[in-house]
């Protein structure tokens, strides 16, 4: 399996991921569009909260950390957020709709998320969906 580190400088672990806070979605919580989290070494406050949001989320899958199989990230690299080159997950979908989509896997605490989309965007605050 080849990987490659993203957003090492915004989503990062010191062993276990960044805090989720919030799982945001749109139509009526259908489509997941992003989360709302803080990082390890960040203080628990509204100036400190950071997101991720999702372009263009084909599939996705959560599961905890302690019934995860695969959890990509180790002491190797700080980044929190793999992305997964050569998904054995995303080729087993029907690829009509995901050319431009890429399999990421996105570790938290204490839930692991995969997540088939376009890219990850990172910003600052609430995630209004």
């Amino acid at each position: 399996m080849t990987i490659d580190p993203v957003l090492e400088n915004d989503f990062y672990h010191d062993g276990r991921g960044p805090e989720l806070q919030k799982v945001r979605w749109k139509s009526n919580g259908v489509v997941l569009v992003g989360f709302e989290y803080f990082n390890p070494d960040d203080e628990y406050t509204p100036d400190n909260l950071k997101h991720l949001t999702f372009d263009s989320v084909e599939a996705y899958s959560m599961s905890s950390d302690e019934v995860h199989g695969n959890i990509l990230a180790t002491g190797d690299s700080k980044a929190a957020i793999f992305e997964v080159k050569d998904s054995e997950w995303l080729a087993s979908f029907n690829q009509a709709h995901l050319s431009e989509c890429k399999h990421y896997q996105i570790m938290f605490h204490d839930e692991i998320y995969d997540v088939i989309c376009k890219q990850i965007i990172v910003g600052t605050g609430q995630l209004n969906a």
